[in-house]
């Protein structure tokens, strides 16, 4: 039997700062069929994330925690880590690639919330509702 690759799941870790800084954290585990390597995979993913750094979940697929939401409360998530992994236990059959996850970044990444000044508007890709604050 061979021996499977030292990178063939990929964990994207992430969080969610309310307004009144209190973090909630969460991590979602890829396939990683082309075996990307982590310094390439940080790279796309902080290349198409606002700021390097936000992004709406609705738009990649990860669910948001449920919270109590204020009027001063973001609808976007912050990107923390990756890791690789070279097992899990109890995998689904069915997981995403980490080449599906960086795909609809990109999408994300071109639906330029910057353009919209600072009305709420909804992501056509997603149907994400977007509540950015522009200072």
């Amino acid at each position: 039997m061979a021996r499977k690759a030292m990178n063939e799941f990929i964990r994207f870790n992430y969080l969610y700062r309310d307004s009144g800084n209190y973090k909630k954290f969460g991590s979602k585990i890829f396939t990683n069929p082309d075996q990307l390597s982590i310094e390439v995979i940080e790279y796309n993913i902080q290349l198409h994330l606002f700021s390097h750094e936000f992004f709406y979940p609705d738009c990649l697929g990860i669910k948001k925690f449920k919270s109590n939401r204020y009027e001063d409360d973001y609808s976007w998530y912050e990107f923390d880590s990756i890791e690789m992994l070279d097992k899990i236990d109890n995998p689904k059959k069915k997981m995403e690639s980490i080449n599906s996850f960086l795909a609809k970044l990109e999408e994300m990444k071109n639906f330029d919330i910057y353009l919209m000044g600072n009305q709420p508007t909804t992501c056509p890709k997603c149907g994400a509702r977007t509540e950015l604050k522009l200072d």
